[in-house]
């Protein structure tokens, strides 16, 4: 008997990228499609303020000439240093979508920040609260239920706004 997820693996012609702690990172041949299936924390990194969170920076990985992030307005994703380097297409200020699976509430967002090695699950302030009203800078959600795709080469567009893609280095 085939779950859900090997139906879904099967279809899109994953494979293991690599596996943090307990959450399998999956990729598609060309690298052009990432999936994990993860917890959410709450990530304030960027121009706007730190809502408390100790681990607060100004800065977010996706610069834009200077013009970093803000955590309670633009919709971004975390993802693991591993992802960024693993696939071949731009992985920062690519598409990205986050779901809750058990209310199929998703919202479009942008690759934009990168976490720890060790860690997956993380998204902006703004995206955090959308998907789970009750989180905070300090506390998450620690089920595993939330959906997290990204298209490395593909800018990302988010409520309109456009973003470029920002190559490492």
């Amino acid at each position: 008997m085939t779950t859900k997820k090997q139906q879904y693996i099967k279809a899109h012609n994953l494979h293991e990228l690599i596996t943090i702690g307990h959450v399998v990172i999956y990729t598609n041949p060309k690298g052009d499609y990432v999936c994990f299936v993860s917890d959410l924390d709450v990530c304030t990194d960027g121009t706007g303020p730190s809502h408390g969170d100790d681990y607060h920076q100004d800065e977010t990985a996706y610069y834009n000439q200077g013009k970093f992030l803000n955590a309670d307005k633009d919709r971004y994703i975390v993802i693991p240093p591993q992802v960024r380097s693993m696939v071949p297409p731009v992985v920062m200020g690519s598409q990205a979508r986050l779901t809750r699976l058990d209310s199929q509430k998703s919202s479009e967002a942008v690759t934009g920040e990168i976490g720890p090695s060790d860690k997956t699950g993380e998204a902006a302030y703004c995206l955090a609260k959308m998907m789970n009203p009750k989180v905070t800078a300090n506390s998450g959600d620690s089920r595993l239920i939330f959906f997290y795709e990204l298209w490395p080469g593909k800018a990302a567009v988010v409520d309109g706004k456009r973003y470029k893609l920002e190559p490492a280095g």
